[in-house]
């Protein structure tokens, strides 16, 4: 009964969301925008672990000129692991995939993450924001979840990006830069829900194509 008691209190305290402790707020959507990262044409020194399993390779991300952003990750020899392109409008194209990786939940966790690195589906119609007295969370609802950019109070700095489900956080991203700006040195993607994790290094200025 004791046992029973305490797996209740659990369950309760573990299913509060991600907004429990939080007071709404009146913020604007616009603030976060000049967080967004700039990828023209960069190249990631990647690893990634998924359910012990470790993968390493290099990530490159380029704008393209029909305004899409291609993520194609491959190993040091050039075998493509996967090729994305997050088009204009909030489109997504699969060119390139293993037969290993293409299965579809995969493809839609990527597809998630890089959306909210690449600060997309931030619809200011449907925003709101949060406060804790340190952090502010503002809050974008996604068609299943919410994707949250954390500032400070000022929204001076980017604390980190999550995305949450109905009921906790299952995500977080951090962004890393150098005092020059631009695209970010680093980026750490870290799944709360299970064992994912994916660290992004920038190893070189590469020239334009």
């Amino acid at each position: 009964m004791r046992f029973l008691i305490f797996l209740s209190v659990c369950c309760l305290i573990f299913s509060c969301g991600p907004q429990r402790h939080l007071q709404k707020i009146q913020s604007e959507a616009s603030c976060i925008q000049k967080f967004k990262p700039v990828f023209n044409h960069e190249l990631y020194q990647t690893s990634v672990d998924v359910v012990g399993k470790h993968i390493s390779g290099l990530l490159l991300i380029k704008y393209m000129p029909d305004s899409s952003t291609r993520f194609v990750f491959s190993n040091e020899t050039g075998f493509t692991f996967f090729d994305f392109g997050f088009l204009a409008g909030n489109g997504f194209a699969v060119y390139r995939i293993t037969p290993q990786m293409n299965k579809k939940a995969l493809i839609k966790t990527l597809r998630k993450d890089f959306d909210l690195l690449l600060f997309r589906n931030t619809d200011s119609s449907r925003y709101y924001a949060f406060t804790d007295s340190n952090q502010v969370y503002h809050a974008f609802p996604q068609s299943k979840g919410i994707n949250y950019y954390i500032t400070d109070g000022d929204c001076r700095q980017l604390i980190k990006m999550q995305r949450a489900s109905d009921k906790k956080p299952v995500m977080e991203a951090f962004i890393f830069q150098d005092t020059s700006g631009g695209s970010p040195v680093r980026i750490s993607i870290r799944h709360l829900n299970f064992n994912f994790s994916i660290t992004l290094k920038k190893i070189s200025p590469l020239a334009p194509q």
